[in-house]
């Protein structure tokens, strides 16, 4: 009994001292994996963090009025000046063959911000009114600040300096101050010359940080010097080179008027045309009055300038607004570099539309041909592609889904751009779907890599192969050798293009 009584006994206590041992090893097992689950969780953290400041790039986001390919990159006039573009242009990616989607100020700046064509919004001139679509629609602003930006901006975004307060933390939609010069004020009138419509050009002494355009760049730049607690989408319209032509002085004294080069052009170039492309480069209202259309006498603007010898003088204006803008934009680049968000900011450089200046003797935007459907865009994203330049075609609406992509935000579905990110990474990647520009609906230009076709909807077309006719001087429309590319080029012209968006019109804004 006692032995039988001892073996029960050590028994339990070697059950009890294995259980124990049980017990210690999953407690150093939970213990183990205690501190090992808080250690994997950290590194994640740490991970998510950087993985999240990576994807959640910071946006500059600056947008230029009226200023065609004249840049020294773009190589439009020999005597440009503006080398904060140029600068730009060496840190990122040139799309050399971009164009608007609409080919006034209201439309292009109404499809790049909804992504949307002016064949799907109804916005085809100034005065059609996008109030409503704003509304409706989720804007490029608003979407990055319905998720998780910081969106302010300055200047000319929208057209009529339009802007939806609540789609914004802050916007400055005109420069608050004494003595800041408007964007169509002249302080020294006396300067001023006073050709027809709005064109006229002038001098005045006042520096830049009391004009339109510098106050609005200060705006922006002290923006990108503040410390921000989530990531930024600044955006600065410039709106110079839009007429009128009044810049500072010091601007115009870079151009001396004896030595100025008028652009390259062909006193038949409007021979070949059909009648509703002269009808386009006759028109001196951008088709403000409801009988545009119907202009067959020539073209008295055009006649004025030649007759009155101000073709230089334009011209000179003209150069010296463009030198101007860029000078603007200089102090945003400078800005961004001597922040602390250089490294990890998109800036993305863009114009509404062109600019003849007496090519096809037009003297405005409202065309179909390359002086202003082509614009200038510059993509820098610090991760891709630098000073690389993209002739693959690309339009003012693939802006968009490319920030979207570039920012890892929610894709919108009913885009109708597509992402550029593939030429930014490979500037050669082809792209298969043409640049679609529209100016009524029934007038469209369709521009790939190396062809131009333009259908005015009534069997008046016109064709222009760039490879070699880059100045867009002889209609091959009707030349049988060339019927398979205009076929192909025609099964891109809109067929359902919704009709001009009416409602109330501030006739004031009809100009800019």
């Amino acid at each position: 009994m006692t032995y039988m009584k001892f073996e029960t006994c050590l028994e339990t206590n070697l059950l009890s001292n294995k259980k124990k041992k049980t017990m210690r090893k999953k407690s150093l097992l939970i213990y183990c994996t205690v501190l090992i689950g808080i250690g994997f969780l950290t590194i994640l953290n740490s991970c998510k963090s950087e993985v999240k400041e990576i994807e959640r790039p910071n946006v500059l986001f600056v947008a230029f009025d009226d200023l065609n390919d004249w840049e020294g990159c773009l190589f439009g006039h020999p005597q440009t000046i503006t080398p904060n573009i140029n600068r730009l242009a060496e840190k990122g990616v040139l799309f050399t063959n971009a164009h608007c989607a609409g080919t006034m100020c209201c439309p292009s700046r109404a499809s790049m911000i909804t992504g949307l064509r002016p064949t799907t919004t109804g916005v085809y001139k100034n005065t059609d009114t996008p109030n409503s679509l704003y509304k409706e629609k989720q804007t490029l602003n608003k979407h990055f600040k319905e998720n998780g930006y910081f969106v302010a901006g300055a200047g000319k975004i929208l057209h009529g300096f339009h802007y939806e307060e609540n789609d914004w933390h802050e916007f400055q939609a005109k420069p608050k101050g004494k003595n800041i010069v408007g964007n169509r004020s002249n302080p020294n009138m006396e300067n001023a010359t006073i050709v027809s419509g709005n064109i006229m050009w002038g001098s005045f002494s006042s520096p830049d940080s009391l004009t339109f355009d510098g106050s609005n760049a200060d705006w922006v730049s002290e923006r990108l010097n503040r410390d921000h607690d989530k990531p930024f989408f600044l955006a600065c319209g410039i709106f110079r080179p839009h007429i009128p032509w009044f810049n500072p002085e010091k601007y115009f004294d870079r151009f001396p008027l004896e030595e100025i080069e008028l652009p390259i052009v062909n006193e038949d170039d409007l021979d070949d045309v059909p009648l509703s492309g002269k009808n386009i480069a006759y028109s001196i209202t951008n088709f403000t009055m409801d009988d545009d259309l119907n202009n067959y006498e020539e073209n008295e603007e055009h006649e004025m300038m030649k007759r009155d010898s101000l073709w230089e003088y334009a011209v000179r204006a003209y150069l010296a607004s463009v030198s101007y803008a860029d000078a603007q934009f200089g102090k945003l680049l400078d800005a961004l570099e001597n922040s602390k968000y250089a490294d990890n900011t998109i800036i993305v450089l863009w114009s509404d539309h062109g600019w003849h200046l007496g090519e096809k003797e037009h003297w405005r935007k409202a065309t179909l041909w390359e002086e202003v459907t082509r614009v200038p865009l510059i993509i820098y994203a610090p991760d891709k592609a630098t000073n690389r330049r993209s002739s693959q075609p690309a339009s003012l609406i693939d802006i968009y889904p490319t920030l979207i992509e570039l920012c890892g935000l929610p894709i919108i579905d009913e885009l109708e751009g597509e992402s550029l990110v593939p030429q930014l990474i490979d500037p050669d990647t082809k792209r298969i779907i043409p640049a679609i520009s529209s100016l009524t609906p029934e007038f469209h230009s369709v521009r790939n890599e190396q062809f131009r076709y333009i259908s005015y909807g009534n069997g008046q077309e016109e064709l222009y192969d760039h490879s070699l006719d880059p100045r867009e001087w002889a209609n091959i429309a009707d030349n049988p050798d060339y019927s398979e590319v205009k076929e192909k080029l025609k099964g891109f012209v809109p067929q359902e293009a919704k009709e001009h968006t009416k409602g109330k019109n501030n006739k004031k804004n009809e100009k800019l």
